[in-house]
């Protein structure tokens, strides 16, 4: 919320985040043309630097007889092909998204990189999953769209493992930033603010790192923490 005073006058200006039916709208219309914006950010590469950083597949590849993954607002499945390809034992892909026209997109471009996805339509806010049913929950580019990114979190953190990781991808104050604030009507998250959304989920072991989209340079920022044990 902006407050302003203009002599005799207190002007307050606030903005609305985007509702979960106009988001899903949205991303169904340009459902299409993600492939592109995916390739144009290079978002496999810009994803693979941080899980790496994190070790999380080193952990999960000890997960007996297979890891459980959950990629809330999978998009086009970039981030799950990224965690993927950094895998050598086998792990089962679940994933959600509120448009149906992006879990098609997931769908084709997921089982082109080899992989055989559950895929549902749902949405973050309130997760159809018992507790403590996957070792890893991720998100990218999501909890800014929220009017309530810790609500969020404390789902995604209720079907974690205890000792599973949350990683999370967030849009970071720069000029692209801005851009994707005015046009998607997000939130640009500071390194502070993220690792207080972390702390605040009663999670451990707060890391983050930059993450670098292409010619739009240090959009983002990664973020992980573990459940305790």
């Amino acid at each position: 919320m902006i407050s302003r005073r203009f002599g005799s006058w207190d002007v307050l200006i606030s903005r609305r985040t985007i509702s979960s039916a106009d988001l899903a709208s949205r991303y169904d219309a340009v459902a299409g043309k993600w492939a592109r914006t995916a390739r144009r950010f290079r978002l496999d590469a810009a994803y693979s630097e941080p899980l790496l950083a994190s070790q999380v597949a080193i952990d999960l590849m000890q997960v007996e007889p297979q890891a459980r993954i959950l990629d809330c607002g999978v998009g086009n499945g970039s981030l799950s092909i990224a965690l993927d390809s950094l895998m050598n034992g086998p792990a089962e892909f679940h994933a959600i998204d509120t448009s149906a026209e992006m879990l098609l997109q997931a769908k084709s471009v997921m089982q082109h990189a080899g992989m055989g996805p559950h895929l549902q339509q749902s949405d973050v806010m309130s997760l159809p999953y018992e507790d403590q049913s996957f070792d890893v929950v991720m998100a990218a580019h999501v909890l800014e769209h929220l009017p309530d990114p810790q609500r969020a979190l404390a789902e995604m953190v209720r079907v974690l493992k205890p000792g599973g990781m949350v990683f999370i991808c967030v849009t970071r104050p720069s000029l692209f930033g801005a851009l994707v604030q005015l046009f998607w009507r997000t939130w640009a998250i500071t390194e502070q603010e993220g690792i207080a959304w972390l702390n605040g989920s009663q999670l451990v072991g707060v890391e983050y790192q930059p993450v670098r989209l292409g010619s739009a340079g240090f959009a983002s920022t990664a973020f992980w923490a573990r459940r305790p044990k």
